[in-house]
């Protein structure tokens, strides 16, 4: 499957979500334009109006963190429509009061708190919704990026549908216009069978593990740029006698970030998070640093538009990493503390710049603007690498061996139960890839373990036989689809593949991973596999490609068969099936010390041709 864009929309609900997701963000973008004139027109003066708007961003900021904990803990249907609807009612409030001057400032101050606190955090749900979507793999890190280039387009179109409604009606008409875009878009986002509850436990130390420093830093200087930028912007055109032209300014480094997201998102990448952070963080202060030097308002907006090719890339990469790293049951934390991060900078960077320009010549001001950004690399050299305990996605199922006496059962049922979850509750990645286009119908998944790809495909519609030998990873699967909403379209079967098949045959038959220290014949059950197939069906085979690279000399004279030669061992009719797939697959896993690594998987991708 293309790896484009258009194949990130493509992906069953994402574009329904994400355009719901667009509407909640534009009220964001409308608002608080819309507010500052309200507020500075009722109020009568700019002072009230600025502590206003003061106190309402830092509530915001202050509660972040506690709004994405309910979110985590109860997830985005049951978290997010109350705030939303909470706070589409303090907008509502604040649109009748602010129609006419005189609005009395204790109850908007009350209001302003009131709003801060039920701020629904549509952008970070987004991005934890992604995950749920598309996990892992090129298309999640393009999702991200067109995702961090819709808040781009979002800030640059709302201001306008404000500074339109406020010319031609009133301010407070794009207040209320910001009440309705959010409760009809986190209503929408609510809806999406990305945001059913997903089956993640909340384990008691997330609170500190879930805070993502790296990306936090690489945010907290990208934030302390962009806050400083727009001040800048102002003195230098000023300096230059083109006052108006600061506008063309912003709009450049829009334009650049833009373009360096979408190229960015295009690209593959096989550098660790960490050192992507450093690599693109230090140009883009760099880049900001040179912008002070420029002769003429026209040669700064080039060299704004050019350091803003490492915003959206930069801020592409800290989501993704704080994503990855974070502990079962604390993304959306994770996510909103990078949010956190990057709107603390910003108002850290603007403060530092307004008392630099009162002190310092305009181009030493660019430069200490541009300090924290290229700061980043000496920041994460010296920050510790981040420790986890043995991650769900670190844990390779037949890392421990057993002899000939112990009972296949037995040892899975061991295995699964030395931990609380094995996995990392996320679909494999090759089978999103493979099955996100397939018309849903029935599905067989051999080796389903805690059920996370019989989930993910019953979810978008497939009726599914998930089949495994533990007792313990089925019941724990039993009880995901449970929360999901899909106990009815699964039928968990317990069997050992090396004495029995399901019978029947599947529109889709996917086996991943299905590795085993135990005698088990996998080319047998392979060519029971490719027989299960009906015509027009599709058959999936992943396997891994080598040990794992922090242990390269794990399971000594087993041989892991390339997707050439699982077609061989297949001994498939001449002329019956059509090669899809068939090659190797990077991923990137977390090792059990926590560092970020690239893993090569085999994939082969068969259709029965129907006759």
């Amino acid at each position: 499957m293309s790896s484009s864009y258009a194949a990130v929309l493509r992906t069953p609900h994402a574009s329904r979500t994400f355009a719901f997701a667009f509407l909640g963000r534009l009220s964001y973008g409308t608002v608080f334009l819309s507010l500052t004139l309200a507020l500075t027109a009722s109020t009568g003066s700019y002072a009230r109006a600025g502590g206003l708007l003061a106190l309402l961003g830092l509530t915001i900021s202050v509660m972040s963190p506690v709004r994405a904990a309910l979110i985590d803990r109860h997830g985005p249907r049951r978290a997010l429509v109350p705030m939303a609807a909470a706070y589409a009612l303090v907008l509502a409030a604040f649109a009748v009061l602010t129609s006419r001057p005189g609005a009395p400032v204790p109850l908007l101050t009350v209001l302003a708190v009131a709003a801060g606190v039920t701020a629904p955090p549509v952008g970070v749900v987004m991005r934890t919704l992604w995950s749920a979507l598309l996990p892992d793999g090129p298309l999640l890190r393009r999702a991200y990026s067109l995702d961090t280039v819709s808040e781009e387009l979002v800030f640059v179109t709302g201001p306008l549908l404000a500074g339109l409604l406020a010319a031609v009606a009133a301010p407070s008409l794009g207040v209320a216009l910001g009440a309705v875009l959010i409760a009809a878009g986190t209503a929408g986002m609510a809806a999406s069978p990305a945001a059913a509850p997903r089956p993640e436990p909340h384990p008691r130390t997330t609170r500190v593990r879930s805070f993502p420093l790296a990306p936090a830093i690489a945010a907290a200087a990208t934030g302390a740029v962009l806050g400083s930028t727009g001040l800048l912007a102002v003195a230098f055109t000023q300096r230059h006698h083109q006052p108006a032209a600061v506008a063309w300014v912003e709009a450049a480094l829009a334009v650049g970030s833009t373009l360096g997201g979408l190229a960015y998102g295009a690209l593959s990448r096989s550098a660790p998070g960490r050192a992507r952070l450093a690599v693109l963080a230090c140009p883009l202060g760099l880049g900001l640093a040179a912008a002070g030097l420029a002769p003429s308002v026209a040669i700064l907006a080039a060299a704004v538009c050019a350091a803003g090719l490492f915003v959206g890339p930069t801020l592409t990469t800290a989501y993704l990493l704080a994503d990855a790293d974070a502990p079962p049951g604390a993304r959306t934390r994770a996510v909103a503390w990078v949010n956190t991060a990057l709107n603390l900078g910003a108002s850290g960077g603007t403060a530092a710049t307004g008392a630099a320009l009162d002190a310092l010549p305009l181009p030493a001001c660019y430069a200490v603007a541009a300090a924290p950004a290229v700061l980043v690399p000496l920041a994460l050299l010296v920050l510790p690498e981040r420790q986890r305990s043995s991650p769900p996605g670190g844990v390779t199922a037949h890392d421990r061996s057993m002899d000939d006496t112990t009972d296949p059962q037995q040892y899975w049922d061991s295995r699964y139960s030395e931990h609380h979850a094995m996995w990392s509750g996320e679909p494999n990645a090759v089978l999103v890839q493979e099955a996100a286009e397939l018309e849903p119908g029935t599905a067989l998944d051999l080796g389903c373990g805690e059920g996370a790809d019989a989930v993910w495909l019953a979810r978008r519609g497939w009726r599914v036989t998930a089949v495994d030998i533990s007792g313990v990873a089925l019941e724990r699967a039993a009880g995901h689809a449970a929360q999901a909403g899909v106990a009815d379209r699964v039928d968990w079967q317990r069997r050992d593949l090396a004495a029995s098949f399901p019978e029947g045959s599947y529109d889709l038959v996917s086996a991943q991973f299905l590795h085993s220290p135990a005698d088990m014949p996998r080319e047998e059950v392979l060519r029971a596999a490719a027989g299960a197939v009906a015509p027009g069906g599709v058959l999936l085979v992943v396997g891994h490609a080598g040990p794992p690279p922090w242990d390269p000399d794990a399971h000594p004279g087993v041989h892991l068969p390339t997707p050439d030669e699982v077609l061989a061992s297949l001994a498939l009719p001449d002329g019956d099936w059509e090669v899809l797939r068939s090659d190797e697959h990077e991923r990137v896993q977390n090792a059990p010390d926590g560092r970020t690594m690239t893993r090569t998987d085999n994939a082969l991708t068969l259709r029965r041709l129907a006759r």
